[in-house]
């Protein structure tokens, strides 16, 4: 068993808290790692076959990840290919969801359309902020105005990198504070007021509504 570890943007996350929430559900099922693969890659700037992810499929290794989007979040054919790859062969393990997909749930409906709608509302929230930087930063150049951040701008935050456990938390109707202490045993230690801070700038109250609504348009 493989524990995968893949983070996008190094400036903003690190690779422990996927490590930790891997070790902690590994102890859990009594699943030995026999060893880590971390790398640092975009999924959006990379193809599949580019990552080594895919030697990891091609050597049919069984697979422990964080959660779904460590596969990959924007590109839903190649993510559902991979979970199809893996699951022809041995298990893929979501720390978070606490959800085991092998053959014989693989073609189980319901499960993969909750771990692909976690992907994609996981894609819609990144290109929502990425669309609202770049609008923020060429309005600021407009007016002749250094891009810099300004007071009460909204900034990345340490919670973005666990953005699919939060919406799969809020989806089983999980409490705030439930929220806070589930973040908490995976070493995210964040106040009441900061968290709830970042669940309104990010629109994510509602946020399991919008995205399937958005899947079954698209």
């Amino acid at each position: 068993m493989i524990g995968y570890i893949r983070i996008s943007d190094p400036q903003r996350a690190d690779g422990e808290s996927q490590r930790e929430a891997i070790k902690a559900y590994a102890a859990k099922r009594g699943i030995q790692i026999s060893d880590w693969i971390e790398e640092h890659v975009s999924a959006t700037k990379t193809e599949l076959s580019e990552r080594k992810l895919s030697s990891l499929i091609t050597s049919q290794q069984s697979i422990i990840v964080s959660d779904i989007t460590r596969l990959g979040r924007h590109k839903v054919m190649e993510l559902v290919g991979a979970i199809g790859q893996i699951a022809s062969y041995g298990e893929l393990h979501l720390a978070y969801n606490d959800i085991i997909i092998n053959s014989e749930n693989v073609d189980n409906a319901e499960i993969i359309f909750t771990v692909i709608g976690q992907s994609f509302a996981s894609a819609v929230e990144a290109q929502k902020r990425s669309e609202r930087a770049k609008a923020g930063h060429a309005k600021r150049k407009a007016k002749g105005l250094s891009s810099g951040r300004q007071k009460g701008q909204k900034v990345k935050s340490r919670l973005d990198e666990h953005t699919a456990f939060i919406l799969n938390l809020l989806d089983t109707k999980a409490s705030k504070a439930e929220i806070l202490r589930k973040l908490n045993e995976r070493g995210v230690s964040i106040t009441r007021s900061r968290f709830y801070s970042w669940l309104e700038d990010r629109g994510l109250h509602n946020k399991k509504a919008e995205f399937q609504t958005d899947m079954f348009q698209t």
